[in-house]
């Protein structure tokens, strides 16, 4: 592991805010990447409405979970009935090298469904991480201890207004599970879990086995749909699986590649950015104001497209595990505790205010 670069954390905007521009007055106004502070106001329609909304996304969870659980068992169980016989099936007396398709499509199919099924169940029953991960203590003792485990802070240590607790870097509140998580990306229903530090690598892996896996069973399916799709009698169909269920899975495969192949895309490129979903709103506002400060922005998390791939996977020369370990669905810890990050240089802390309230 490198040493990391020491870098000095920027409370409401970058000190060269402060500087005037080789064109700018000396007495104008510093571009900073802290907004205007408003007068406090009572609860809201709006805060009403989110508060309503965050309570239905968490009810959800449970039921989303069963329904994902009912539709992977469907397609899977379609696919070795009826998709895997019509193309391949065993051959007496012919051995192995005989069998090789059959067998070959086994294993890739088993392959795909051990990469779907096991980085579901991690992304699920993994925590995403807390601040009080690994923390015994209580009162100011765990107080301390956690602005310990922080690499860097201002002269007023970043505070959750919600938690209470101090809060590392690239650490947000999530308004649905009413608690501070770790290198916070999003709230996902579908895993009634947070995505964090600790289980980004699950629920990244989940999206990709499962789109190509949706690329594959469509290319299986589609003779076999064609022919659950011809009316001319029941007689032609095979297969004592339904019919309507072999054109439904071919369907809904359809569907949810591209639903999930476009978000797959999306945090692939988050992750060789070393982003998260949340980074790259904030980044985007900051690269707007470098811009009009005619300066070049760079993320500090940052290692290039290598480098952050073997931070996310914990692999080669950052990471402890073999370059292999990541087209495998195991349980493998990320790097670090996700309360210190290392740094690849300077950069930029954006800061919403006093009237921020973490809520994302």
């Amino acid at each position: 592991m490198s040493t990391s670069i020491e870098f000095t954390p920027l409370a409401t905007s970058d000190p060269l805010d402060n500087e005037p521009l080789d064109n700018e007055p000396l007495d104008s106004e510093p571009i900073t990447t802290k907004p205007k502070s408003y007068p406090a106001k009572g609860p809201s329609i709006l805060s009403q409405v989110e508060r309503i909304t965050d309570a239905a996304i968490s009810g959800l969870g449970p039921i989303l979970l069963t329904v994902a659980f009912i539709l992977l068992s469907m397609t899977i169980f379609c696919y070795f009935s009826v998709f895997l016989p019509y193309h391949y099936s065993w051959k007496e007396g012919e051995g192995l090298f005989g069998n090789l398709g059959y067998i070959l499509n086994l294993i890739w199919s088993l392959y795909l469904v051990w990469g779907i099924v096991a980085n579901y169940y991690f992304a699920v029953r993994t925590p995403p991480g807390g601040v009080l991960d690994g923390l015994s203590a209580s009162g100011d003792a765990m107080f301390q201890s956690v602005l310990q485990e922080m690499e860097t802070y201002t002269e007023v240590p970043p505070t959750c207004k919600r938690c209470n607790l101090p809060k590392p870097e690239r650490t947000h509140h999530c308004s649905v599970c009413k608690t501070c998580v770790l290198k916070y990306d999003h709230h996902c229903p579908w895993i009634h879990n947070c995505v964090g530090h600790f289980n980004h690598r699950y629920f990244l892996m989940f999206l990709t086995y499962l789109s190509i896996s949706c690329i594959y069973f469509v290319y299986m399916g589609i003779s076999p749909f064609l022919l659950a799709a011809d009316n001319e009698g029941d007689d032609n169909w095979p297969y004592w699986l339904d019919r309507a269920i072999v054109a439904f899975s071919v369907v809904l495969a359809v569907a949810i590649g591209f639903a999930v192949g476009g978000m797959a895309c999306w945090h692939w490129y988050l992750t060789l950015t070393a982003q998260t979903t949340l980074e790259q709103y904030n980044n985007a506002y900051i690269k707007k104001i470098c811009k009009k400060r005619n300066e070049k922005f760079t993320n500090m998390y940052d290692f290039g497209v290598m480098g952050n791939l073997q931070d996310l996977f914990n692999i080669g020369p950052r990471g402890h595990y073999p370059w292999y370990t990541a087209l495998l669905p195991l349980r493998i810890p990320p790097i670090g505790n996700g309360k210190r990050f290392e740094r690849s240089g300077r950069g930029y802390v954006l800061d919403f205010g006093e009237d921020d309230e973490d809520m994302v």
